[in-house]
């Protein structure tokens, strides 16, 4: 038997995130085996080898990290020394509206491909006032939302770009995306909240009830009551 050390990356990427996250039909050693290799690189043959107490600390490692992840909303990143910028629903063509809507179907899954729809390439920005930070290799600029959404232009919206622009996104941090993909959710969830508000086909009742599912279940996307209070001030809802 083998006693195996390896570095965990503190970051995961969506890319390493997806190849660990389907296993449940695994029993629980293929499923140790399967994420310590996704993670370390090593070949699976290679990791039958090590000592099982080594393995099972390495795993346990890897799923504190997972747990320890949270969402950051970042809507300036400059991600392989190439800027991008969040796109906001007020920016959106319809025809990239509907085809994200049909990418969310997938959820997570598909979580790159919504990532390439909502960060694009920056053609036009005024950050010449605006201090870039670093957080696990990739530079971003830090501001509220509603203000830094003025500062940049992003690529008009082309589908096939978005789909080998995939690819690229596969590799950009967990965090980042999540974040993204929430803040993307909430909005929607806002709007909807906001239509129900003046929709004439709904008596008060109905609309109080509906709002208040909305809200309970935004709040959950967001990680709680406070959290949801402040994005619903950032983006004017």
């Amino acid at each position: 038997m083998i006693t195996k050390d390896i570095n965990i990356p503190k970051e995961l990427t969506i890319g390493l995130w997806k190849k660990i996250s389907n296993l449940e039909h695994l029993s629980d050693i293929e499923k140790i085996i399967k994420v310590v290799s996704a993670v370390s690189g090593e070949d699976e043959t290679e990791i039958k080898r090590w000592d099982f107490i080594s393995l099972t600390e390495i795993y346990k490692a890897i799923n504190e990290n997972i747990e320890e992840t949270k969402s950051i909303f970042l809507p300036i990143i400059d991600f392989n020394g190439k800027q991008y910028g969040f796109q906001p629903i007020s920016k959106m063509s319809a025809g990239e509206y509907i085809d994200l809507e049909n990418k969310m179907k997938k959820g997570i899954d598909g979580l790159e491909e919504i990532i390439s729809v909502l960060y694009r390439p920056i053609t036009k920005s005024k950050f010449d006032t605006l201090e870039w930070k670093l957080k696990h290799n990739i530079k971003y600029i830090m501001g509220k939302s509603e203000d830094l959404f003025k500062y940049y232009d992003v690529e008009e919206y082309d589908n096939e770009k978005c789909e080998w622009r995939k690819e690229v996104f596969s590799n950009l941090p967990l965090s980042i995306a999540l974040g993204a993909y929430n803040f993307f959710i909430v909005v929607g969830f806002l709007l909807s909240r906001n239509t129900l508000t003046y929709s004439p086909n709904l008596n008060e009742d109905q609309k109080r009830k509906m709002i208040q599912e909305l809200d309970q279940a935004s709040e959950s996307i967001m990680g709680g009551s406070s959290s949801y209070t402040n994005w619903r001030k950032m983006v004017g809802f």
